[in-house]
């Protein structure tokens, strides 16, 4: 049972009463924008070596809407994924969110973020990809993971185009989604929107023809710029308990 939703329904439950999945999902995308806005007033109060820092951010983009934002989901989730030809990503189970990133913020603390931005590019994707696939929220993760990589290299003093990611939602979650995967990863996809936001990229005479938004338009043989964002279910075999 997924204590999330409405009974009968795929759809959270929600502050506001919304019980059109379509109007949530704009009603969410305004406030979220609303948020990103305003976000740097909050950047002074994080302390990005700490796991709570991922919980300020959600809090703050979803506050408004939800009851549990900023607090780490109690279910296992799963969803389809297109590029994954229906299979989901191995996400955290429930039980190892808070652990799981124990590890990744411990691998931060050891890093050095002082390093030349073209040394970065395999540190941001790690760290990202790491976060992402822990999905510790039961929505709103990849939002939340694209703002804490924006203000945590604002932190470093790495300049950083979250908004490339944000106008390309469609591209950098099947990106993630392929950067995911334990078995075979295939994380070039990801590798090449990151570098494009930390202003590494010189393109070649010839790919200046065309938009610099092209770049995201597909993934593999897969259009993904007019990507649906799609809820996530709980997985009745993942959730079933022993009787």
């Amino acid at each position: 049972m997924d204590p999330y939703v409405y009974p009968k329904s795929n759809l959270l439950k929600n502050k506001l009463g919304i019980k059109d999945e379509q109007e949530l999902i704009t009603v969410e995308a305004q406030l979220v924008i609303a948020g990103i806005v305003d976000i740097q007033s909050i950047g002074q109060q994080i302390d990005f070596n700490d796991i709570n820092s991922i919980k300020t951010i959600h809090h703050y983009l979803f506050q408004d809407l939800y009851d549990w934002a900023g607090e780490f989901r109690t279910i296992n989730i799963f969803k389809s994924e297109q590029v994954l030809n229906g299979l989901s990503i191995t996400y955290s189970d429930k039980d190892n969110i808070e652990t799981d990133l124990t590890e990744i913020f411990k691998w931060v603390n050891e890093m050095d973020w002082a390093l030349p931005r073209n040394h970065l590019v395999s540190n941001f994707k790690k760290l990202m990809t790491d976060l992402w696939r822990v999905h510790p929220f039961r929505e709103g993760n990849t939002r939340t993971v694209s703002i804490f990589m924006k203000l945590f290299a604002d932190n470093k003093y790495i300049e950083f185009d979250e908004q490339l990611l944000s106008q390309n939602a469609g591209y950098l979650r099947n990106a993630l989604v392929l950067a995911a995967v334990e078995e075979a990863p295939e994380p070039q996809y990801l590798k090449r929107i990151i570098t494009d936001a930390l202003g590494l990229t010189i393109l070649h005479p010839t790919d200046l023809s065309g938009s610099f938004s092209e770049r995201y338009q597909t993934i593999k043989d897969y259009d993904v710029s007019n990507y649906e964002e799609k809820p996530f279910t709980a997985d009745p075999d993942i959730n079933k308990t022993d009787e």
